[in-house]
């Protein structure tokens, strides 16, 4: 793991910052995201900057080298859910344990948001590194989907993982 890393929410004012590292991200990583750079035409955060909708962001000194985003579904039947997205370490980070860093923040975050039973992300089957981390982290693969994004003109299948923040009600 980096030894100076700092894990917080990022604010209005980190934009910057993190538009350079999305932007880098979706064009780095291409064939890691079922986005692309031509999808995201200003880079903001996603998320509103509430307990509910947050972004975290992983920095070294002053520099965002890694980011993950929390958004809890706001429709009432799905309010117990919350999506994981938009995951990305920075390539002179990679493999230093940020990542892992950054979704268990996100995973410890979670719990703290009343009523939230689970996380659940996508995440292209070709991102071997990325489903280790999910999976390493507690998370499990719970759907499949074949032919779900056209990168290059190949088909790429894209997996569904949850995790839950609280035991799941064990039905029989």
């Amino acid at each position: 793991m980096v030894k100076s890393i700092h894990i917080r929410r990022l604010v209005e004012t980190d934009q910057g910052v993190h538009a350079e590292l999305w932007r880098d991200a979706l064009i780095a990583q291409d064939e890691c995201f079922r986005i692309s750079i031509e999808d995201e035409s200003l880079l903001q955060i996603q998320t509103v900057f509430t307990n509910e909708s947050f972004t975290l962001g992983a920095f070294i000194g002053s520099n965002l080298i890694g980011t993950v985003s929390v958004e809890r579904d706001w429709r009432k039947k799905l309010k117990h859910k919350a999506l994981l997205s938009r995951m990305y370490v920075h390539r002179t980070a990679a493999g230093k344990g940020v990542g892992k860093a950054l979704v268990n923040e996100a995973i410890s975050q979670a719990k703290s948001i009343q009523g939230l039973r689970q996380l659940y992300l996508t995440v292209l089957e070709v991102n071997e590194r990325a489903i280790h981390l999910y999976t390493s982290a507690g998370f499990e693969t719970f759907a499949h989907e074949p032919e779900s994004v056209k990168i290059n003109n190949k088909f790429i299948d894209e997996l569904q993982m949850v995790y839950f923040v609280t035991t799941p009600i064990v039905k029989f």
